[in-house]
C-alpha cells in the first residue's frame, strides 16, 4: 500500500497586517470621496450637508493608509522607486500613480470646497475617476494573482469598491450616532437617504461575496478546499462570526429595525467597519492558505499588529479633528485675504 504524506508548511504571508489596514483605509477614503462629490458633482440635496466632512475624513483616512503601506516595505524610500521605475504591466506601478493623484487632487477639491468655488465640482469629477479607480485597484492587485483561487476573479475589484462605499457609510452613521458635533448635519433628509444607501450597499455586498464563492467552489478543487476553509477551517470564526454575522447580518437587521436611532444606527456603523476589516483580513490571509497543498499556517511580525493598532488610533484623531481642522484653516484664510484686501 502506498503511503500519501502532507505536511503542513509554515512560513511567512506574502502581505502583513499592515497591507490589510491599508488595504481598508484606502475604499475607505474612496468611499469618503464618493459620498463627497454626490452633493456638490452630481447635485443630489439631500447629500450636500456631507460634502465638507466626508473630504476632510478621506483624507484623514489616507494619511494613515499610505502611512501603513511605507512601514510594510521596511525601507521607506523604496515608495519612491515606484515612480522612476515604471512598469506598464504592474497592476501596483499603476497603483502608485493612483494614489498620488488621488491625494493632490483630494487636496485641490478641499480647497476649492471650503471656499464655495464653482471650481469644486470640475475636481470633484476628477477625483471620482481616481477615488473609483483607488477604490478598485486593490482589488486588481489581487484578482491577477492567478495562484491563488480566492484572489483570482474579476468580482473582487467590485467588491473591494462596494465594501469601501460600505464602510464610508458606516464611519457617517458611527459618528452621527455617537459624536453629531463632527458631522453637524441639521437636515433629515441626509440622514434618511444615508441609511437607505447602506442598506443596499450592504445587500449588494451580500451579493457580490455569494457570486464570488459560487465562482470559486466550481473552478476546481484548490477553490473548494479554499472556500472550505473559510467556512469550516481556520478562518471560520473571523468569516462567519466576526464578517458576515456581526459585520453584515447584524448591522442590516439594525438599520432596518432601529426606526431611526441615532445610537442604534451608529452602533450598526461600528459593526459594518468591523466586518469590513474582517472582509480584507479574510479575503488577504485566507487567500494565502492554500489548504490541498499543506499550506495552511502563515507567520507575521507580531510587532505588525501594533503598528496597526497605533495606525487606527491614528486615524480615529485624525477622523475626529480633520474636519474642524480644515474648516479653520480655510477661514483663517479667507480672514487674511479680506484684510489685505483693505
Amino acid at each position: 500500500m502506498d503511503l500519501i504524506y502532507v505536511f503542513q508548511t509554515e512560513h511567512y504571508a506574502a502581505f502583513s497586517p499592515l497591507i490589510v489596514l491599508y488595504f481598508f483605509l484606502a475604499g475607505l477614503s474612496a468611499g469618503l470621496f464618493l459620498l463627497s462629490s454626490l452633493g456638490p458633482v452630481f447635485g443630489l440635496k439631500n447629500f450636500k450637508p456631507l460634502a465638507k466632512p466626508s473630504c476632510a475624513m478621506a483624507l484623514a483616512t489616507l494619511i494613515p493608509g499610505l502611512l501603513a503601506l511605507i512601514f510594510d516595505l521596511g525601507q521607506p524610500l523604496r515608495a519612491l522607486t515606484l515612480f522612476f521605475r515604471v512598469n506598464p504591466a504592474s497592476v501596483m506601478s499603476w497603483g502608485s500613480f493612483i494614489l498620488l493623484i488621488y491625494g493632490i487632487v483630494c487636496l485641490i477639491y478641499a480647497h476649492f470646497l471650503w471656499r464655495e468655488n464653482d471650481k469644486a465640482k470640475v475636481w470633484g469629477k476628477v477625483g471620482v475617476i481616481f477615488a473609483i479607480a483607488l477604490g478598485l485597484y486593490t482589488g486588481f492587485l489581487l484578482a491577477v494573482v492567478p495562484g491563488r483561487p480566492l484572489w483570482n476573479s474579476a468580482l473582487l475589484p467590485i467588491l473591494f469598491l462596494t465594501s469601501g462605499l460600505v464602510a464610508a457609510l458606516s464611519l457617517i452613521s458611527l459618528l452621527q450616532g455617537f459624536l453629531p458635533k463632527t458631522l453637524q448635519l441639521e437636515s433629515g433628509d441626509a440622514k434618511d437617504a444615508l441609511h437607505g444607501m447602506k442598506v443596499w450597499m450592504v445587500v449588494l455586498e451580500i451579493l457580490l461575496i455569494a457570486f464570488h464563492f459560487i465562482s470559486v467552489l466550481t473552478l476546481n478543487g484548490a477553490g473548494r478546499a479554499v472556500i472550505m476553509n473559510l467556512l469550516s477551517g481556520t478562518k471560520a470564526f473571523s468569516f462567519i462570526l466576526v464578517q458576515v454575522v456581526l459585520g453584515m447580518v447584524l448591522p442590516l437587521a439594525i438599520v432596518l429595525i432601529s426606526k431611526g436611532s441615532a445610537k442604534a444606527l451608529g452602533m450598526s456603523g461600528l459593526l459594518s467597519l468591523i466586518g469590513v476589516f474582517a472582509l480584507r483580513y479574510n479575503f488577504i490571509f485566507g487567500g494565502e492558505e492554500l489548504p490541498n497543498s499543506g499550506t495552511l499556517l502563515f507567520r507575521f511580525d507580531g510587532n505588525a499588529w501594533i503598528s496597526v493598532t497605533v495606525l487606527l488610533v491614528l486615524t480615529i484623531v485624525l477622523v475626529l479633528i480633520m474636519p474642524r481642522l480644515l474648516g479653520n484653516l480655510m477661514k483663517g484664510k479667507t480672514t487674511t485675504q479680506m484684510r489685505e484686501s483693505f
